[in-house]
């Protein structure tokens, strides 16, 4: 289970999606810059244990190397408050799929805050001073269900590689069907319900509905997606 600094009874996290810059210099905007001060003072006051990086980290095709001066630029020269050098875990975004997902997954061996370990993984935590247990699933709903086009129809079609996705889907219900943590939550780039101008993903809808709905202590943390 992954460790935690506060001695307390509580696990606290900030989420954040959509946050990825630009990709022309300075690489980051007002906004950005924006929210990670405002980032750091919550993480701050809250003594915040981990960051969910929910995707699309990198605008507008995510990277193509992991030697990128975009994780710097966007990444470690903005999030750069003392309560924000935690651990950041990382799931990719349909606009990090247009580039290179593994130099972002690759980057996890340069940076001590940055988790990316695959791109579909399960986060198993204690929670402090209490006999409880948090699982947290990080999805790849965009090899779940294919990348979408900003301009053209904006919905997902299909996914790129029909196995790919099949082994994430098996993957996702044997580790729900197995968990024994008290609170579950699976995280995602695209939402499964959403009132954004997206709407839901239907894909989702289909797929993820009926074995989140396994069991009652389940709960689905999928963001919406602009």
């Amino acid at each position: 289970p992954g460790s935690l600094r506060w001695n307390r009874s509580s696990i606290k996290f900030l989420a954040v999606g959509d946050w990825g810059g630009v990709p022309y210099p300075p690489y980051v905007t007002p906004v950005e810059q924006t929210t990670a001060r405002e980032m750091g003072k919550i993480a701050k006051q809250m003594g915040a244990d981990f960051v969910l990086a929910l995707g699309d980290n990198f605008y507008y095709t995510g990277v193509d190397s992991v030697d990128s001066p975009r994780f710097n630029d966007t990444f470690e020269s903005v999030f750069t408050a003392k309560s924000l050098n935690i651990p950041w875990y990382v799931l990719a975004g349909n606009h990090d799929h247009a580039g290179d997902v593994r130099a972002q997954i690759d980057y996890s061996r340069k940076s001590s805050r940055w988790r990316f370990p695959y791109f579909y993984y399960e986060l198993n935590f204690r929670i402090p001073s209490t006999d409880k247990t948090l699982a947290i699933i990080m999805l790849d709903t965009v090899m779940l269900c294919g990348n979408s086009d900003d301009f053209v129809g904006e919905k997902p079609q299909r996914p790129l590689s029909a196995v790919d996705a099949s082994r994430q889907l098996t993957w996702l219900k044997a580790r729900m069907k197995k968990s024994r943590a008290d609170f579950l939550l699976v995280a995602g780039h695209y939402p499964v319900w959403s009132v954004s101008e997206h709407g839901p993903t239907e894909c989702l809808l289909k797929l993820l509905r009926p074995p989140a709905g396994q069991a009652q202590r389940h709960r689905l943390l999928l963001r919406p997606r602009p």
